[in-house]
């Protein structure tokens, strides 16, 4: 079966279990698009099995005992789903077959296998956590230059390496605790040579026996050189690969900053929804933005306070459009691209993680600022918290599977002074104008939550509410009770920047930063903002 599907030699490999499913679908489609047709997909149980069989993908049985939800990162499943891993790559050596290993959160932009040709003499081929390239041409990264942890999300591996892996399986089976990437790391430097005369950027690893290669981080790109630093795009270079790493919110915040690029593989129902959209534009950037990136070039709460001005700003108006999207409208929530001034990472830094090198401030992933996994993406009582609202990535009008139907049915809500004419004052549904071919509705700013409901009932039939600034577009709420569930959802939607040198260092992103209120560590908040680190 191995030798029929492998690619002239070459036999990718990806495995998960059911939990992953739309990854799987996601992960196949993208091979599939790119020209891979040598895939293979190991199922962990046998609801995944069952599923790719009757999506008629390349497919086996690993049959691993293993959970049917999230293996969560660090944690002991996940650790044992590594060692699967491993096992895997043994496996289809032992076949005659070199081994392209891919994570299920990679997802392919290109066929690599041409690229693997141009290394013929490579035993293995590892992408890396560097954060910088060391080459600005489609070529393997420079050694020791790019000495970073290889990150094995996506490698190759050809025959000579079986003996290798086989050490590599014995040292994470003797001890649960090791986790397999450090493993790999240290096992492959062990008596590491660099080549004499040099050779493509090739090195000798595992005492000189293996001809080896780091993938260049450009195009065999981290979550963050692809999603935060737009490595490639800054090159001018194609990427062949993503692997969803460097986020913050778990399988949602990898799924998501997929959706943001354009490159997940939602059913056609995704881009619609039965009642419709809000969307809006983020006012008053320009300036804030400006003033957004590190003031001091340190580890101090000082170098971070033009960041905080910007998000905080940016969270008000996204709070305005969560109230009106999920409690007035049940409408999904599209939500514009969002702008950071310094990068978030696990430790202290002064701005960007260290070892990259990119312009601050900077168009951020949506996990940077808001807690997609427990907070955003989670299901609450609604008797506790007020509904929930779906959310859609700011690309979402950009996506080719988005239909003119949905799309181009938009009606703009334009914010008017009171007593202005046509302005309406939700005492009744405001009416659709047509201005040119723009069509609109003209709604009093600071209008209480009711009115403001009854006004916007006015564009009940179009599929887009557009606001083009949220600014004043909601006055006092309505019903305390109302409020009150809102605002115990809103507490928990805001996530973290990492970090000043303090312990803790941290810092919570809080959507009632402006409000007198209690936030989720039951801290009193007066209404005015500070950079208080931890709990």
């Amino acid at each position: 079966m191995v030798q029929k599907i492998a690619q002239n030699g070459y036999l990718m490999v990806t495995w998960a279990n059911y939990h992953y499913v739309d990854f799987v679908r996601t992960w196949v489609k993208h091979v599939q698009r790119v020209g891979v047709t040598g895939y293979i997909v190991g199922a962990m149980d046998d609801h995944l099995l069952r599923e790719m069989i009757s999506l008629k993908y390349n497919c086996f049985s690993m049959k691993s005992g293993l959970t049917l939800g999230d293996f969560g990162w660090g944690s002991p499943t996940f650790a044992k789903m590594g060692r699967e891993k491993i096992r895997l790559i043994s496996l289809f050596l032992k076949l005659d077959v070199s081994v392209v290993i891919a994570d299920v959160d990679v997802l392919w932009l290109r066929n690599p296998l041409p690229f693997f040709e141009r290394y013929p003499e490579a035993d293995v081929l590892s992408s890396s956590d560097h954060m910088a390239a060391t080459v600005k041409t489609e070529d393997l990264e420079k050694w020791p230059e790019a000495a970073a942890a290889a990150n094995i999300g996506i490698m190759l591996f050809r025959k000579k390496s079986l003996a290798f892996v086989e050490e590599w399986i014995k040292i994470i089976e003797a001890d649960d605790k090791v986790w397999d990437q450090n493993a790999f790391n240290d096992l492959f430097r062990q008596g590491i040579k660099l080549l004499d005369p040099p050779n493509k950027n090739l090195f000798l690893g595992y005492h000189g026996s293996l001809t080896m290669g780091i993938l260049p981080v450009s195009q065999f790109c981290s979550g963050h050189t692809m999603f935060v630093q737009r490595l490639g795009q800054r090159l001018g270079l194609e990427p062949y690969a993503v692997h969803a790493t460097f986020q913050f919110s778990g399988t949602p915040g990898k799924r998501n900053r997929m959706r943001e690029f354009m490159l997940y593989d939602d059913p056609p129902e995704y881009y619609d929804h039965k009642v419709g959209f809000i969307s809006f534009d983020f006012d008053n950037m320009e300036e804030l933005i400006k003033k957004a990136g590190p003031a001091t070039n340190d580890f101090d709460l000082e170098n971070v306070q033009g960041h905080f001005h910007l998000v905080n700003h940016e969270l008000l108006r996204i709070r305005t459009a969560f109230a009106i999207s999920s409690v007035l409208t049940n409408r999904a929530l599209v939500i514009p691209p969002l702008w950071c001034g310094l990068d978030r990472w696990w430790a202290p830094h002064t701005g960007r993680i260290p070892g990259s090198d990119f312009p601050l401030p900077f168009q951020c992933p949506l996990d940077h600022v808001l807690d997609l996994e427990n907070g955003a993406f989670k299901d609450y009582p609604v008797e506790y918290f007020g509904p929930r609202t779906e959310i859609r990535e700011y690309s979402f009008f950009n996506n080719s599977r988005m239909t003119p139907a949905v799309r181009d049915d938009r009606v703009i809500v334009e914010l008017c002074a009171v007593g202005s004419p046509g302005c309406s004052d939700g005492s009744a549904p405001a009416p659709i104008v047509t201005e040119g071919t723009v069509r609109k509705m003209k709604i009093q700013q600071n209008l209480p939550s009711a009115q403001l409901a009854t006004a916007l009932q006015g564009g009940a039939t179009a599929k887009v509410l557009h606001f083009p600034t949220m600014a004043n577009a909601m006055g006092p709420w309505s019903d305390p009770a109302v409020e009150k569930r809102f605002h115990e959802r809103m507490r928990l939607y805001g996530s973290i920047w990492c970090c000043v040198n303090r312990h803790p260092g941290h810092i919570h992103y809080d959507l009632l930063w402006d409000l007198p209120h209690k936030d989720k560590f039951q801290r009193d908040w007066n209404g005015t903002w500070s950079t208080l680190t931890g709990p």
